[in-house]
């Protein structure tokens, strides 16, 4: 990455007024190194239950799980993650209160960008992570995406006294095939 320019690995240049670089997510490969059964990507493979299925006394969420929806791989993002968290600490009180733990089910509701502190975008999905037809931009998308963002705190603050759900879907018949 050049202030101008992006080089590409042949040497050329591409002039570029803005760039906009997504890396993406990388995982630590201690779980594979450990011995653990882990994706091509290095996430711990988790059954319907989000246990690893090498290892069940491991519970791994967010991005280090590979958790398998009938609609592919969740992908590492606080969308993902903080449902997985948060349905993980219910199913270990459960197995430690000798109950059942249902398959976790989990829908996609949209995908946020933030392009700088000013500007964003928001695409709504279907629950499988595709695009629907309906989206924000500009104030209206910041504001939205400032409201998510903040909410965790206040929501898990409140939930110690209200139940409530983590996620906004459950994916509906997207999910159902595991379930």
């Amino acid at each position: 990455m050049l202030p101008d320019a992006v080089r590409l690995t042949t040497g050329e240049l591409i002039a570029s007024d803005l760039t906009l670089w997504t890396a993406g997510v990388t995982v630590s490969p201690l779980a594979g190194q450990a011995g653990i059964a882990v994706d091509e990507r290095g996430r711990i493979i988790t059954d319907t239950t989000l246990r690893s299925v090498s290892h069940p006394e491991i519970l791994p969420i967010g991005d280090a799980a590979a958790i398998r929806m009938p609609f592919g791989v969740l992908h590492g993002t606080c969308q993902s993650g903080i449902p997985t968290a948060a349905y993980t600490a219910d199913a270990l009180a459960r197995r430690l209160r000798g109950k059942t733990v249902r398959a976790f089910r989990f829908g996609y509701f949209h995908q946020p960008v933030s392009l700088g502190r000013k500007d964003a975008v928001i695409q709504f999905t279907n629950a499988d992570d595709t695009p629907r037809r309906w989206y924000l931009k500009g104030r209206a998308a910041v504001a939205y995406k400032e409201m998510v963002s903040a909410s965790p705190v206040p929501t898990y603050k409140l939930s110690k006294h209200v139940t409530m759900q983590a996620q906004l879907s459950n994916g509906g018949r997207a999910t159902r095939a595991l379930a």
